[in-house]
């Protein structure tokens, strides 16, 4: 399995899950993916959290990463927001260093359901970081 896919199975693998890329040879080798589709189940009128994509250098300094909702929920909100992400201290990609365990700034973004819609919601959504590493989701919820 090449690292892109895996990254786009961690963007889309759910809340406790965050993005986390060290500044690295990884960060050449990341290739933008083909969509990819995860189904998630989540509460009427609560928040879900979709993904935490972080980017950092040796210096444990932010790097920059944009995220678009290209196709928004049809009964609820995707909200996109800064947030503090903990970098992981064995990332998948890269290498933490003294990034490990820190909390670096990202993006953080989450889904709500408007309040008592029951049923399914399908969003779409990409990320884009400041080098061009780029993944899709689509995300098929389910809400209850």
């Amino acid at each position: 399995m090449t690292r892109a896919i895996v990254v786009a199975a961690l963007l889309l693998a759910g809340a406790t899950v965050s993005l986390l890329v060290a500044d690295a040879a990884f960060a050449k080798e990341l290739a933008p993916t083909s969509p990819g589709t995860v189904r998630r189940t989540v509460d009427s009128g609560l928040e879900l959290v979709l993904s935490r994509p972080t980017f950092w250098n040796s210096a444990c300094n932010a790097r920059g990463v944009t995220v678009t909702v290209t196709q928004p929920p049809a009964n609820g909100t995707v909200s996109v927001t800064d947030g503090l992400n903990t970098a992981a201290g064995n990332p998948k990609f890269g290498t933490a260093g003294r990034c490990g365990s820190m909390q670096i700034t990202g993006k953080q973004v989450v889904y709500r359901s408007r309040p008592g819609f029951h049923g399914a919601d399908v969003l779409v959504y990409e990320y884009i970081s400041d080098r061009g590493e780029r993944a899709t989701a689509t995300v098929i919820i389910t809400v209850r």
